[in-house]
């Protein structure tokens, strides 16, 4: 497909140095993280890439003439009437040139006609809303970034398990299940999604299991600074939740850092990350283009990710 936009000139630069806008490769990905980390965003590459692979047109990136990737937004397609927008960023040197209306076209292009939502930082709700197209604001949570720099304690959590479940490291036989439970949080299937999440390296999946059927499942990935960041964390049972939330920590004990991102409604994720000493860093408002996406919040401990899905 053609890019949305080429040979942009951003505003106060050397008239010589153009950009363009197209699609974003597995081969970016490097490039991107740079950004991340440069702005201290606790992404991890490997989840981008998975999205990636089910959203080819998903990401759009800013390149210079030289091959400079400057700038990223993305818009993921996780179902066929569903994009999600996210990952929005221009490197600082290049902050209010003016590129950044080029990429989030573009990625507005990508969404269509379909329904989005995004997650909006403090500040910027009412530019969503009224001037970018995303006039429906969430009314029943918040999405929550929680975040420590210091070391996490499992031994804080329980590990008792409620009679007949087990807590198993996820395997290929395991999938059918996970993928049934997950759309009864959701609503929505993401078959390939998860099934990617579960191959990731530097990432751990644990299913809860009950009489053969998934009553919960979680993830743990490394991030870009080297945080364990937990997410998604589902559970029919605060109980095994907790539990979950105590394997996943134990089973990646090398990083710097813990990261859990949590919808508000949720009490019990708040108090599991009040046991850890993880305090809450940043609300976002949910908004939506068209109509509001719903989900059984209450079995939703950890976030799959801000950026590239709703829940």
């Amino acid at each position: 497909m053609p890019v949305r936009s080429s040979n942009i000139v951003p505003k106060n630069s050397d008239a010589k140095s153009h950009y363009r806008v197209r699609h974003m490769t597995h081969e970016d990905l490097p490039q991107l993280m740079e950004i991340r980390r440069e702005l201290k965003v606790h992404d991890v590459e490997s989840c981008i890439d998975s999205w990636l692979t089910v959203d080819p047109q998903g990401i759009n990136v800013v390149e210079s003439e030289g091959g400079e990737i400057v700038g990223a937004c993305s818009a993921i397609r996780n179902s066929e009437d569903i994009c999600f927008m996210g990952l929005y960023c221009i490197r600082p040197k290049f902050q209010g040139s003016g590129l950044g209306i080029h990429v989030w076209n573009a990625c507005m292009d990508h969404v269509g006609p379909m329904n989005a939502s995004l997650n909006a930082v403090p500040g910027k709700m009412e530019l969503y809303r009224d001037k970018s197209g995303f006039p429906i604001v969430e009314t029943e949570f918040m999405c929550q970034k929680n975040y420590t720099s210091e070391p996490v304690d499992p031994n804080n959590l329980s590990n008792i398990i409620p009679q007949g479940v087990t807590i198993e490291s996820v395997q290929e036989y395991h999938l059918p299940a996970l993928f049934d439970y997950d759309f009864s949080i959701v609503g929505y299937e993401r078959k390939l999604a998860l099934a990617l999440n579960c191959q990731e390296e530097n990432s751990r999946t644990f299913v809860a299991v009950k009489n053969g059927s998934c009553i919960g499942f979680g993830t743990i990935k490394r991030t870009c600074l080297g945080a364990g960041r937990v997410g998604p964390l589902y559970a029919d049972d605060p109980v095994v939740a907790e539990v979950l939330l105590k394997r996943l920590i134990m089973s990646m004990p090398l990083v710097t850092g813990f990261v859990m991102n949590t919808v508000s409604n949720n009490m019990t994720a708040r108090r599991l990350l009040k046991k850890l000493a993880v305090p809450l860093k940043e609300e976002l408002t949910r908004m939506y283009r068209k109509e509001k996406l719903s989900a059984d919040t209450k079995k939703i401990f950890a976030l799959y990710e801000l950026n590239l899905a709703p829940f």
